[in-house]
């Protein structure tokens, strides 16, 4: 047992931190991307759905090394749109943080997306008879309604992260 204590004192624990940091940052904004993209993926009409659909979920479809390879040409610093900013994002956290957002998204955007399509129509239609406002109706309907939905997204989204 002391051999194993000296064992876990030697160990460097830094790599453990960032990635837990990393994936907490990317599942955040993960979640709240994922439930603004899902709402109004849901909202919107049957052709832009099916674009915005592809779109989204497209970073899940690809090989992650092709999806690094465009986040490398995008954020390259050799490219115009990052000439004077002075921002680093390859090879930094901010990278890190922003390829785990990019893989992970499409896991909370489609559960979040599939629990809105899920909620009953009658208790939004019920909300609104009873003149609740539709961000209210969003916060105490919908988002409860579709609660496990959303959890499970965050798991996968964190554990993808």
């Amino acid at each position: 047992m002391e051999q194993m204590m000296e064992f876990m004192k030697g160990l460097d624990w830094s790599p453990l931190l960032i990635s837990l940091k990393t994936g907490v940052v990317a599942t955040i904004l993960s979640f709240f991307g994922g439930i603004y993209a899902a709402r109004q993926v849901v909202k919107a009409g049957p052709k832009t759905k099916a674009v915005m659909d592809g779109i989204l979920t497209l970073p899940m479809v690809l090989p992650p090394t092709v999806a690094g390879f465009f986040l490398l040409l995008i954020f390259s610093l050799r490219r115009p749109l990052y000439g004077n900013v002075g921002i680093k994002v390859i090879q930094s956290w901010l990278g890190c943080i922003l390829a785990a957002t990019v893989i992970a998204f499409p896991l909370m955007y489609r559960n979040a997306r599939a629990a809105f399509e899920q909620v009953d129509a009658n208790l939004v239609y019920a909300a609104r008879t009873l003149g609740m406002s539709e961000i209210k109706i969003f916060w105490k309907v919908v988002i409860p309604s579709a609660g496990p939905g959303i959890l499970s997204g965050t798991i996968l989204t964190f554990a993808r992260a």
